[in-house]
């Protein structure tokens, strides 16, 4: 049983005729008789508190997203015949952000009532729910009755894919549009054949089909697509440098969410995807493989996926490649270029690779770094700052420029972007046939 701040206001109130009864000895009495009374309501308020009639479940969805706002739902079942008022707290996981924390509510006579709030996970992985507690407020708003109500429940925190998902849903061209893609069929572009269709004023001379057009009586168009099956190996740094926060995700955490995302659009292309999560060694690696089992494999091996604190061998990732890849691949590599000393070390391995394979390097912008450049300095202390977040960025650029010299390409966007951005250079890639 716990007091409300109406009882704690009643029994400050009590104290000034107690003190004043050591002037007036006739008020002793009266005092007494109403902390009795104040007593006895209390003790009333509590039994009909917790007569209430009460029981709590929470739903969560099936699978929890890194970095998202998850909906989560509570639902009170009130069997009494009176309105009661309510304050619920849920046991969220520790890492995770919850909004609103807890809820005041008014349950009705006799009925359901759904308390809906939102959890943000930090970090991917299996987490574990606890109970619900609810604190009954009695009648007379003195004293609150707080129950637990067992509700323990493990949830497992994936990769964010809801950008997958929505695609999934989406079979329209304009569909892909919205989403910030380009096209996956290009017409008019490619290696294989398509179809064929009637001739529209823009086409091509070379793309009509004068054996069809013969045929028909008319023009015809050949349209011609990306060529399919196609080998797209995605390699995901694990290194100490992706543990570093942009935002509320790490640089890992960005990496996985736009290799998922490449991959499901890989996949659906109908292009042989795999993977390489890589440290101071290969971690895991899956050959390129065509199917949507593929895409399953991928996500179960990077769901799990934490940054190693330690060094990233880059050349034991390209002796490994070297030895499994025999096949001409898009080889999409997410890393971090903060690092001079070490990312200086993929430089040579990453352009012997670039005489057989299509490399794409992609990173994550320090938003940190560059919103200190922004903030201009107040003192010594945030000069020295500034003056080191600028030699960094500087070195930053300077080795990515080295890494393009030899024909590997380079993306390097906000957080946010990089999903989009991986997918439509991937795109690129495959219309300009350099595959």
């Amino acid at each position: 049983m716990i007091p409300t701040p109406r009882l704690w206001a009643l029994l400050a109130l009590l104290a000034l005729p107690m003190m004043a009864a050591g002037f007036f000895p006739g008020l002793g009495g009266l005092v007494l008789a109403l902390d009795v009374l104040v007593a006895v309501l209390a003790v009333l308020d509590a039994v009909l508190a917790r007569g209430v009639r009460l029981e709590v479940h929470r739903e969560l969805p099936p699978k929890l997203s890194v970095g998202v706002s998850n909906r989560v739902e509570v639902r009170l079942i009130h069997r009494t015949r009176r309105t009661v008022r309510v304050r619920v707290k849920d046991d969220v996981p520790e890492s995770f952000s919850a909004t609103p924390e807890e809820a005041p509510l008014n349950l009705p006579p006799e009925s359901q009532t759904r308390w809906v709030y939102r959890v943000v996970p930090a970090q991917r992985g299996k987490f574990g729910f606890g109970d619900v507690h609810v604190r009954v407020r009695g009648p007379l708003g003195l004293i609150f009755h707080e129950r637990t109500f067992p509700a323990e429940r493990s949830v497992s925190v994936f990769p964010d894919m809801r950008g997958a998902s929505r695609l999934l849903l989406s079979g329209a061209a304009l569909d892909w549009v919205n989403l910030g893609l380009r096209r996956l069929r290009r017409d008019g572009q490619g290696s294989e054949f398509a179809r064929l269709r009637d001739y529209a004023q823009g086409d091509s001379v070379r793309d009509v089909d004068w054996k069809a057009t013969a045929r028909r009586g008319k023009p015809v168009t050949r349209v011609m697509e990306s060529e399919r099956s196609q080998s797209i190996l995605i390699c995901v740094d694990a290194g100490r440098s992706m543990a570093a926060r942009v935002g509320e995700l790490t640089k890992l955490d960005h990496a996985v969410n736009a290799a998922l995302f490449l991959a499901f659009v890989a996949v659906r292309n109908g292009d042989r995807v795999g993977l390489a999560l890589f440290a101071d060694g290969v971690k895991a690696y899956l050959p390129p493989m065509a199917g949507r089992g593929q895409y399953r494999k991928m996500a179960d091996t990077l769901y799990s996926a934490t940054p190693s604190l330690t060094y990233v061998d880059y050349l034991a990732l390209f002796k490994e490649l070297n030895l499994r890849l025999h096949r001409r691949s898009l080889l999409c590599v997410f890393t971090d270029f903060l690092d001079e000393e070490q990312a200086s070390t993929m430089i040579q391995p990453l352009h012997r690779l670039a005489r057989r394979h299509v490399p794409l390097c992609l990173s994550v912008k320090d938003t940190a770094l560059q919103g200190l450049l922004r903030t201009p300095p107040l003192g010594p202390e945030e000069a020295f700052q500034h003056a080191v977040a600028s030699e960094l960025l500087a070195d930053r650029e300077a080795l990515k420029a080295q890494v393009g010299m030899g024909g590997v390409q380079m993306i390097d966007v906000q957080p946010d972007e990089l999903s989009l951005a991986a997918v439509n250079r991937y795109l690129d890639i495959k219309a300009r046939g350099v595959l």
